[in-house]
Parts: structure tokens; sequence; C-alpha cells
């Protein structure tokens, strides 16, 4: 019966022995995978095993860390949390703040999808300022290479909400047609050939309609008033070459020079003339008058939309 009661007694011993190493491993499993439900559950059932006395220090650095990892879920989750309405107000400074404090965190890693969204949001919102930019530069200018260079970028990216006023004001208040219709006439204006403008400066008095024209092309290209109403002036302007060329001047011109008193002035001018009343009278004079009173009517449109 003694022999019977003290294997009996070893048996229990062992048994008891591996169900307390079973218990501790599953509780430095848990802690070493950091897993809230894993380790809640391995600590219950230490608890209800009746063997809480023997693993009584591991029980206490499991709760520890499990309040820990507790801890650091809730941050993630606030971060988590602070993307996702950083993402949806689509705010730069919001979007960077929120990126450098998950970073700080030390969270990285851990929130590597959750970033991976947030940082493709704040490339999206730098592409978008850059493009804004480019638009209102090329709005600007006036320049119309820079403006279909512009558009379509912005358009290709797919920022046609982000980007609708900028993109209105660059279309829908047709600047783009505007630069496009001046950059034909300006075409035409570099067809003219040297007999053409030569026909013009023979005059000894020319025609009144052409002398108008050439009085406003010049004052839309920077020449005082009171000089270009002496037609001899106007001779002596026309025979200059290279960069002071009427057309290497022409081509080169860009309309945002133009002040809003010499378009007025250069409009008065020409007011009376329609391109027609010089078709029989000077090809060079025509086109002029057509570059010029492009050039004088957006420039006082400009005017009217301000």
């Amino acid at each position: 019966e003694g022999v019977r009661e003290y294997a009996q007694c070893q048996f229990e011993k062992h048994s008891k022995a591996n169900i307390c190493a079973i218990l501790e491993r599953d509780l430095k499993s848990a802690m070493e995978k950091k897993d809230i439900s894993a380790l809640s559950q391995a600590i219950q059932r230490v608890e209800q095993s009746g063997d809480k006395t023997e693993l009584t220090v591991q029980v206490e650095e499991a709760k520890t860390a499990l309040r820990e990892i507790e801890e650091i879920e809730k941050l993630k989750n606030l971060h988590r949390l602070k993307i996702t309405n950083a993402i949806q107000s689509r705010d730069i400074q919001r979007l960077e703040q929120t990126l450098h404090d998950v970073k700080v965190d030390g969270f990285g890693e851990d929130l590597e999808p959750e970033i991976s969204e947030l940082e493709m949001a704040l490339k999206r919102k730098y592409l978008q300022k850059r493009l804004k930019g480019n638009l209102n530069v090329a709005v600007q200018s006036l320049d119309l290479v820079k403006l279909r260079r512009a558009i379509n970028e912005a358009t290709t990216a797919g920022f046609l909400s982000e980007l609708d006023i900028e993109l209105d004001e660059a279309q829908g208040q047709g600047l783009l047609s505007k630069l496009e219709r001046l950059e034909l006439i300006k075409k035409a204006v570099m067809e003219l050939t040297n007999g053409h403008i030569a026909e013009i400066k023979s005059y000894s008095a020319p025609p009144l309609q052409v002398h108008k024209v050439l009085m406003a092309l010049l004052i839309v290209l920077g020449e005082q008033p009171e000089i270009v109403r002496d037609w001899f002036e106007i001779q002596v302007l026309m025979v200059k070459t290279g960069k002071m060329s009427l057309k290497r001047r022409i081509q080169e011109y860009n309309p945002i020079s133009l002040s809003a008193n010499s378009a007025k002035r250069a409009a008065n001018i020409i007011a009376d003339i329609a391109s027609n009343d010089l078709q029989n009278v000077s090809k060079a004079a025509k086109v002029f008058y057509l570059w010029t009173s492009a050039v004088v009517e957006d420039r006082l449109s400009q005017d009217m939309i301000e």
C-alpha cells in the first residue's frame, strides 16, 4: 500500500510539473508574440488550473506585458485613426505632421500599410501643389507652351477636380484659345517677306489706315505715342534689323508686358479699322493689324475679368 501511494504521489508531482511547464511555455510564447488574445487566454488558464502559486512570478510578468501590449495597441489604433483623418483632410501640413508623429513613436514597421498609404497621399498633395504652381505661372506669363504643358500635366495626373479653379482659369475663360489664336497670327507675321514690309516702308505718305496700324503696333511694342505720330520715325523703326526688327520683336513679344493704358491707346487708334479695309491696301498692314488687335483685345478683356 505504501509503495502504491508513493507511486501515485510521484505521478501527481510529475503530472503537475508537466502542466506547469506547459502553462509557463504558453505564457512565454504569448508574450513573445505580443498577442493580446493569446496572452489573456494563457493567463486565464494558469489562474484556473490551480497551479497559480507555482507560476506567480510568471503570471505577474505576463500581466505586466499584457498591459504594455494593450497600451501600445491603443497607441497604434490612435495613429491609425490620425492617419485616416489626415488622408481625408487632404491638408499637406496635417499629413506631414501625422507622418512625423507616427515615425517618432517608432511604429514605422508595425503600421507599414497605413504609413505607405499616408506617404502616397502626401506625394499626391506635393504633386498637386507643383502642378497648381505651374498652372498659375503659365497663366500669369501668358506663355502658350507653358500653358499647354501645365494643362496636360494636370489632366494626365488626374487632378481635374482638385485643380478645377486653376484649369478653368486656363481653359474655361478662353485663355488657351486666345493664346493659340495669337500664335497663329504670329506665324502669319513670320511668313511676311521682306518685300511685304518694304512696301510699307516705301510710302512717303501712307494711307491713313496703314499709318494708324503701324502707330498702334509700335505702341504695343513699347514705343512712345509721341514718336510714332511721325511717319518718318516709323520708317526709321522699320528699317532696324536683328533684335530690333519688327518681325523679331513680335516673335519674342510677351503680352504680359503690355500696360492697360498702352492697350487702350492702341485700341482707340485702330477702332475705326477692320481687317477687310486693308485687304487690297497692304498684306503686311493687314497682318500687323490682326496681331495688334488680338493682343490689345486680350489685354483689355483681362481688365474686364479682374
